[in-house]
């Protein structure tokens, strides 16, 4: 019924990365000299996760939906899997759509939308199936994972 892909890796900059790493290490060097151990080595397999899920991400991720399922990548969400669903808008701009999942961990999906995606048409099918959600503007947080490009 609708599929479009997006690319999955954010563009970052060589500076982004020093920036990243000075924080990093900082941090690291800060948590060791005050005596929390327990954070500088947290501080390490955040890092150390980051890169393993950047490096091992597919750069195009497709996704399509139908009457029975959504699929992300190689995925499938069935429709009882999904608890609610909302279009997130930016300023009267879709960006993406946010699944609530009845998962126990990663309970939100948030999945980009191009701009050859009918988002309303994607609201309509989906609202036959799942229940939407009320919320529909781009919060802080997520206003701020976008512009760290995390």
């Amino acid at each position: 019924m609708f599929s479009w892909e997006f690319n999955s890796k954010k563009e970052k900059s060589s500076s982004w990365y020093t920036v990243a790493i000075i924080i990093a290490i900082s941090l690291i060097i800060w948590g060791y000299i005050v005596g929390l151990y327990v954070m500088s080595i947290v501080i390490f397999m955040f890092i150390w996760v980051y890169i393993l899920i950047e490096n091992n991400t597919p750069d195009l991720i497709d996704i399509e939906i139908n009457e029975s399922w959504i699929k992300v990548w190689d995925t499938f969400y069935d429709y009882p899997k999904i608890e609610k669903f909302s279009i997130i808008y930016n300023k009267n701009t879709p960006v993406y759509l946010r699944l609530r999942l009845r998962v126990r961990w990663f309970k939100l999906l948030d999945l980009p939308i191009t701009s050859d995606v009918n988002a309303a048409g994607v609201r309509a099918f989906l609202s036959d199936y799942v229940e939407e959600d009320e919320k529909w503007e781009i919060g802080a947080i997520d206003r701020i994972l976008n512009y760290l490009k995390l």
